[in-house]
């Protein structure tokens, strides 16, 4: 006989089951705690170093946190890549990976998808966030949550539709100047762009940065100077150059290379680094607009 009562049986039911794996054990209950606080609860936790091991042989339809504070080498390697599969398979978020800052390399190079929620050192609401994300049960939320479970489930989604639809228009927009503008073939004015590059900088000593916070302008700038400058650009250097949160950062980048704005290449002297650059599309788009915004900064005659 079941000593719980109906009610607590059938949220029991209907929360979302999630892997918890860190290696800091009071960390790993603040983690636990926010999960069942978002509606889901852990069936297993344990350090990192069990984490493919369980994760390998229990498939569960919630999802998986890991909370890595160090680099465990060939290990975490591994762990990562395990993710990236098992989250492809799975088509939905399926886990939330907490990373340091140094390692953002080293994850992006093995976690390609949005899948996975990376976060970097990140803020309370972020995490609450992206845990609400992994363990919401959307059916029947839909069915018998009423305008409550309607309004949080839209909440969710919201930031991450907005940068859907911003970069398809985006996309889209390349995809014609490609069409309209074959002869373009990289971009041409690196003092322009230098410059353009020093006056979004300036925004942010006379206004609040938040105004601003939509980083892809910052990410293509950055990439097109890389490019006059002839130098590569990895994924810890183009967070820093979006100059907004990493997590926040990584989260665009992520979403820009899904609509083929932007371009994955691996190190082939580092397996644990990959290069963005532009595509072709990003590449011409850039050019049409360096060549329209000379002609209204120094017009000829």
């Amino acid at each position: 006989m079941s000593l719980l009562s109906p009610d607590i049986s059938y949220q029991c039911l209907l929360s979302a089951p999630v892997l918890l794996f860190g290696d800091d054990p009071a960390r790993r209950a603040m983690l636990a705690e926010r999960i069942a606080r978002a509606g889901g609860r852990v069936v297993a936790d344990g350090p990192v170093g069990e984490a493919l091991d369980r994760i390998g042989r229990q498939v569960t339809t919630g999802g998986v946190v890991l909370d890595v504070v160090r680099d465990e080498g060939a290990v975490l390697d591994q762990l990562l890549a395990r993710l990236d599969a098992m989250g492809d398979a799975a088509g939905r978020p399926f886990a939330v990976l907490i990373v340091p800052p140094d390692l953002i390399d080293a994850t992006t190079a093995r976690i390609a998808g949005s899948d996975t929620r990376i976060l970097i050192a990140p803020r309370p609401e972020e995490l609450d966030e992206a845990i609400a994300d992994l363990v919401a049960p959307a059916p029947l939320w839909l069915e018998e949550g009423g305008a409550a479970g309607r309004r949080r489930l839209a909440e969710l989604s919201e930031e991450v539709g907005r940068i859907a639809r911003m970069l398809a228009r985006m996309s889209a927009d390349e995809s014609e100047r490609v069409v309209t503008e074959p002869g373009l073939h990289a971009v041409g004015d690196g003092t322009l762009v230098r410059a353009l590059i020093r006056l979004r900088r300036l925004r942010g000593h006379y206004f609040m940065p938040e105004l601003f916070a939509d980083p892809a302008w910052d990410i293509l700038l950055d990439l097109a100077a890389a490019r006059l400058e002839g130098r590569l650009v990895a994924v810890s250097s183009l967070c820093i150059a979006a100059a907004v949160p990493a997590t926040t950062a990584l989260r665009w980048i992520t979403q820009m290379t899904e609509q083929a704005i932007l371009v994955r290449r691996p190190d082939p002297s580092d397996g644990r680094r990959v290069f963005i650059g532009l595509s072709d599309a990003a590449l011409a788009g850039m050019d049409a607009y360096l060549a329209a915004a000379k002609d209204v900064v120094a017009p000829a005659g």
